[in-house]
C-alpha cells in the first residue's frame, strides 16, 4: 500500500519542508562569504594573494591541473542534469523534468544574463591583465567589460549546479562532493589567475541567491504540486 513514508524511502530527492532547511543554512553562510568578499577586495588580500601565486613557481603542477579543471569541471553538473531532464521524460517523472527545468533557468536567468550584467557594471581587469584603454566606438571595451573579472563565472555556474544537488539529493555523499567540485572551481581560477579571491567568493554568493530565488518563484510551488505525498 502507498504511503509517504515510503515514498521518501524510494525516492532520490528531499521534500520540500528538507529543502528550506537546507536552503536557509545556505543563505547563512552566503553572508559570510559576501563578508569574505568585501573584506578580501577593500583589504587589498586580492591583490596580495595574486602577487604570490605569480612568484610561486611550485605551483606549476597545480596550476595545470586549474586549467584543466576550468575547462572540463562544468561538465558532470551539465551531463546530470541533462540526463535528469531526458528520464523525466522518458519516465514520466514530473519532479525531475521540474528540477531539471529550474536548473536550466537558474543557469539562463542568473549565470548567463545576471553575471554579465554586473561584469558589464564593474569592468574589473583580470589579476594578470594590465589597465585597459578605451578604442573606437567602445566595442573592445564592451567586449572587455564582459569578460571582466568580477564576479567569477565559472564559480557561478559550478556553484548553481552543486547548489540543487545540495539542496535537493537524499543523502550526504552527492551534495558533500558536488559542494566540493564547485569550490574547486573557484580554487582553480584563482591559481590559474583568471579570478580574484573576492570574484570567487562573490560568485558562490551570487549563486546561492540565484538559486534561491528560482526556488521560491519557481521550483518549489511546482515541486509541492508534482510530490503532493512527501508533504503530507
Amino acid at each position: 500500500m502507498f504511503n509517504a513514508a515510503s515514498a521518501r524511502r524510494h525516492s532520490i530527492f528531499v521534500d520540500s519542508r528538507e529543502v528550506r532547511r537546507r536552503l536557509r543554512l545556505a543563505i547563512h553562510v552566503s553572508w559570510l562569504l559576501w563578508v569574505g568578499a568585501l573584506l578580501s577586495w577593500h583589504t587589498h588580500t586580492d591583490a596580495w594573494l595574486v602577487e604570490r601565486l605569480k612568484a610561486s613557481a611550485a605551483l606549476e603542477l597545480l596550476r595545470a591541473f586549474g586549467t584543466w579543471y576550468s575547462n572540463w569541471g562544468l561538465y558532470p553538473f551539465y551531463l546530470l542534469f541533462l540526463a535528469l531532464l531526458v528520464l523525466g521524460y522518458l519516465k514520466r517523472r514530473a519532479p525531475w523534468k521540474t528540477l531539471a527545468h529550474a536548473y536550466l533557468l537558474a543557469q539562463a536567468s542568473g549565470t548567463a544574463l545576471l553575471v554579465h550584467l554586473l561584469k558589464l557594471v564593474s569592468d574589473r581587469p583580470r589579476p594578470f591583465e594590465g589597465p585597459f584603454h578605451d578604442t573606437f566606438l567602445h566595442i573592445p571595451r564592451l567586449t572587455h567589460a564582459l569578460h571582466s573579472s568580477f564576479p567569477s563565472n565559472h564559480t557561478v555556474d559550478a556553484m548553481v549546479g552543486a547548489m540543487f544537488v545540495a539542496l535537493f539529493w537524499q543523502g550526504r555523499r552527492l551534495p558533500a562532493l558536488a559542494v566540493v567540485a564547485a569550490l574547486l572551481m573557484g580554487v582553480s581560477r584563482v591559481l590559474v589567475g583568471k579570478h580574484y579571491l573576492s570574484d570567487v567568493l562573490a560568485g558562490l554568493t551570487l549563486a546561492i541567491g540565484i538559486v534561491g530565488v528560482t526556488l521560491h518563484v519557481y521550483l518549489l510551488p511546482r515541486w509541492r504540486a508534482a510530490q503532493p505525498s512527501h508533504d503530507a
